[in-house]
């Protein structure tokens, strides 16, 4: 390494707003110039998925069979706080909130055109294993969009 001062440069790039890729850049000063050069392309460059905020909502998904369990396991907390029965209970879509634990926003088909919003929290093992009703919302389409409540 004779001739002149090596150091490492790294460029932040943002690309499409999901991902950070890190490219790392040789410069070589020697005198009054400065040389540049990319490292050799054998390794590909470093990508990095950005992650949401903690505390923040995850965009809305179509309901997996996971969040209609959850779903199925609150059923009779919802039946129980507005005095009746659902004869149809399916999870259509969801949200999550990552908190101590993970709060669920999910908006169920309570009949044919009737939903309602649930905000369903699944604390941290060992203490909440079993998921809770924490607060609803009825009189809900399946066009109203599932925001925080």
């Amino acid at each position: 390494m004779q001739g002149g001062l090596f150091s490492a440069r790294f460029l932040t790039l943002n690309s499409a707003h999901t991902s950070m890729c890190i490219y790392m850049y040789i410069c070589k000063m020697s005198g009054d110039s400065v040389q540049t050069a990319k490292l050799p392309s054998s390794e590909p460059p470093v990508m990095l998925k950005k992650s949401r905020a903690v505390g923040s909502l995850s965009p809305p998904e179509p309901a997996t069979q996971e969040v209609q369990d959850i779903t199925n396991q609150v059923k009779l907390q919802l039946e129980v706080k507005v005095n009746g029965k659902c004869d149809i209970f399916r999870a259509i879509l969801y949200r999550t909130q990552i908190v101590a634990g993970t709060i669920y926003f999910i908006k169920v088909q309570v009949a044919d055109t009737e939903y309602v919003h649930l905000k369903v929290l699944l604390g941290l093992p060992p203490e909440n294993v079993c998921p809770a009703l924490v607060n609803f919302q009825t009189g809900k389409t399946r066009d109203d969009p599932l925001d925080y409540f």
